[in-house]
Order: C-alpha cells, then structure tokens, then sequence
C-alpha cells in the first residue's frame, strides 16, 4: 500500500540546445535547394496523421513546399495521396537524415498533425532553433510547450489549413521561447533533487 505522503513530480526529457544549434549549422546541400517550405519530421504510420497534414496543406492558400522527413509503412498511402490532391510537384519526401536539424532550420514553420504523441522532441528542438511551431493539440506534449494560439484540434483539416497560412503570414505571432525547464541542466538538478530530499 502507498504512503500517503508520497509525492510524485514531473521530470521533462531535457533538449540539449548546445548539440542541437549545433548540428543545425552543419550544410545540407538539399536543404539549401529547396527553395521555401514548412516541415513535418516523424514516421510514415497512422499515429502521425499525414493524411490530415496533406489535406490541410492542399486547402491552404500557400505556395510553398512541403517537406517531409522520415520513413514508415504508410509511405505509399501518404505518396499516393498527395498525387490524388494535385499537390505532388510541392510535396518533397525527403527521407530518414539522422541530422533533421538543418532542415528544421531552414523551415519556414514546423507543422505536427498528430493524433496522439509521447513527448513531442522535435517541438522543443524547433523552438531551439526559433522555428515556429503549429501542432494539433493532441494528448501528452504540445499543449505542454506551446500557447494555445499555436494549437489546432486533432483531425480538423480546416483548422490546421487556417493556421498554416497564418503561420507563413506572420511567422512572429507564433514564435515560442523555449521554457528552461526543458533544458538539460535543469531537468538533472530536478532529478538530483528528488534523491537528495
């Protein structure tokens, strides 16, 4: 049976900002070509919501690219349905890069259509690299990073297109600072301090 004085606190997977600048300055020939674009990074699987991704981005009023990172069993369904909504010549699949930072930094805006995530890492490494962020509120992670003016309800194809556009419009009324409590250093003292108590 539980103590009743036991407490339980909440630790964040810390972002190391000093690996993830970093790694970002590293040149990328194919980001550099690629002209303007926004950016999703995660793996071709349901979870992801690349369906609702690309249907957003077909209905919004933007001319830029799309660029997607990452791999998974859903690849040919996602490849497939950007042929079908006419999008295909803007939609650039890009691939695994064990090095995603250059892309993410040269995103105009990074844009997370997920139905439900863990922790969302590339959140907080976008925000590292002043990126602006525009994420479905969905459960365990970007309501806990982001305002809810970056935020979208999950599946709403309509919502998620208007918030592209207003990303792209005014890139600053999305910008986020990354809370310190994500940084390495303080997720380790809170951890520390837990066992020194």
């Amino acid at each position: 049976m539980l103590e009743e004085n036991v407490k339980s606190q909440t630790i964040y997977n810390p972002i190391d900002t000093n690996y993830v600048t970093s790694s970002a300055n590293v040149i990328s020939p194919t980001s550099d070509e690629l002209g303007d674009y926004i950016i999703n990074v995660g793996g071709f699987k349901k979870a992801k919501r690349h369906d609702i991704l690309l249907q957003a981005f077909a209905k919004s009023e933007t001319q830029c690219k799309l660029v997607l990172l990452g791999k998974g069993p859903l690849f040919d369904d996602t490849n497939n349905l950007a042929i079908k909504l006419g999008i295909a010549d803007r939609v650039i699949f890009a691939g695994f890069h064990n090095n995603p930072f250059p892309f993410i930094n040269a995103a105009k805006a990074l844009i997370v259509s997920s139905d439900f995530e863990g922790f969302s890492m590339v959140i907080l490494e976008a925000l590292c690299l002043k990126i602006p962020v525009v994420s479905t509120d969905c459960p365990s992670g970007p309501s806990e990073i982001l305002p809810k003016s970056n935020l979208v309800p999950v599946g709403d194809v309509d919502a998620l297109a208007k918030k592209i556009n207003g990303v792209l419009e005014s890139p600053n009324a999305f910008e986020v600072e990354l809370n310190d409590v994500f940084l390495s250093e303080n997720c380790v003292r809170e951890y520390l301090s837990m066992h020194v108590k």
